[in-house]
């Protein structure tokens, strides 16, 4: 059967299509720009805030190793305070690009062994960024190769043992200058305005303890100053061995390369009982009011320690943080305002690392973006800035004297290393 349709038909029909083809072009349009539009606004709010994506993906993490038990836990625990409070308001602000930042701890108790059982510990877990710590030059130098094959970058606030930067950890930086800077300052200040001929030497055989009292004795030696060396053991208690040795010594100033100030503490009283009044001087680990000045019992007045860092307590900028500290933790400890600085530079680091993308954050680019700091003004008094081996440049060493009760800044010197 032949189908017979009329001309007037075929317009009709043609015309219904062409209505039909524009319709569903209209609609097509329609979808593409309604996509689009939303495509767009997920953009400009993700990237405009960094939030949008950034606060469904999981915590950042963040290591803090040092010695939280143990002789030296009383400055371990005071940093890991000031790291937590660092965090904390971080996370206030928006954490990294809306991810918030968690802290790990690891209490390597100063000791080498358990250091690298830390850095294991950090390295394994995938999102732990960065490494606040550790404090002990030992601690330090036993981690850093587990570090460095995570590619997991540090930032110590202490450890000041000049071979930590020169090993080629590309991982390894510090905002504390090194022993070869303050070694020899500490010498010149014996020297220029003590004026000691004759000095006794005394260290823990320790990488910090020894590695300052290394760099003093070479420093005074070539001076033509008489140095005499002694040492100790981390775990001693009786002293009177070594002090008779340095009475018989008789100088004119007794300097402690040692760490631990309650240990010191206790080897001054024990000098003085023997009728030993030497002039007596220490490095960056012995300014703790506590600790040194109050467990001496008076004995440590005239003392001379030489520090790593401007009294955080003279310093404008870091007024807000010590009154929030202390209000929350009491008295601060050497380290304190070191561990919060450092925490601050490694977050402003991830920050910069992650920039718009806080979901492919990654180990490298966090070192790359600490390695690459430059001018950090935080509470410390200088802006901060690494250089091609990871030490601080521009820092100074001070000079400060046990006067009543307290610790009084007498000289600075420059922190150039030797």
């Amino acid at each position: 059967m032949k189908l017979v349709v009329s001309r007037r038909d075929q317009k009709e029909v043609r015309s219904m299509m062409r209505t039909d083809v524009a319709q569903v072009r209209r609609v097509a349009a329609g979808a593409r720009t309604a996509l689009y539009l939303a495509v767009l606004m997920v953009l400009v709010v993700g990237v405009g805030t960094g939030l949008a994506f950034g606060k469904d993906l999981p915590p950042v993490k963040i290591g803090a190793a040092g010695p939280f038990t143990g002789d030296l836990s009383k400055i371990g625990l005071d940093s890991l305070n000031a790291i937590r409070m660092a965090v904390d308001e971080a996370n206030a602000e928006g954490g990294v690009g809306g991810r918030k930042i968690e802290v790990v701890v690891g209490d390597d108790a100063g000791d080498p062994s358990r250091a690298v059982i830390v850095a294991d510990k950090f390295s394994m877990d995938g999102s732990v960024l960065g490494v606040v710590g550790p404090m002990n030059s030992g601690a330090v130098n036993a981690a850093l190769p587990t570090y460095q094959r995570a590619g997991l970058v540090l930032i110590s606030q202490s450890a000041t043992n000049p071979c930590l930067t020169e090993l080629g950890y590309k991982v390894m930086h510090r905002i504390c200058p090194r022993d070869d800077a303050q070694g020899p300052a500490a010498a010149r200040f014996i020297v220029e305005q003590l004026g000691a001929k004759n000095v006794y030497v005394i260290d823990d055989k320790g990488a910090y303890g020894q590695g300052l009292a290394d760099q003093v004795a070479a420093a005074l030696e070539k001076a033509g100053v008489k140095v005499t060396r002694g040492q100790i053991t981390p775990e001693d208690r009786d002293f009177s061995p070594i002090l008779t040795r340095v009475k018989s010594a008789t100088p004119d100033l007794l300097y402690l390369g040692l760490p631990n100030p309650a240990q010191a503490a206790a080897l001054i009283k024990q000098a003085v009982g023997l009728g030993l009044h030497p002039k007596l001087m220490g490095g960056d680990g012995l300014k703790e009011k506590d600790q040194l000045i109050a467990g001496a019992g008076g004995a440590a007045e005239g003392m001379y320690v030489t520090a790593i860092g401007r009294d955080i307590k003279d310093v404008p900028e870091a007024q807000g943080f010590i009154k929030k500290f202390e209000s929350k933790y009491g008295a601060m400890s050497i380290f304190s305002g070191q561990s919060y600085e450092a925490t601050k530079i490694l977050i402003e680091a991830m920050r910069k690392a992650a920039g718009n993308n806080p979901a492919g954050l990654t180990r490298a680019a966090v070192l790359e973006a600490v390695h690459n700091t430059r001018g950090y003004r935080g509470i410390l008094g200088f802006p901060v800035s690494f250089n091609a081996k990871g030490d601080v440049v521009g820092a100074s060493i001070y000079v400060f004297q046990v006067k009543g009760g307290d610790f009084v800044q007498v000289k600075e010197y420059p922190a150039e290393a030797r």
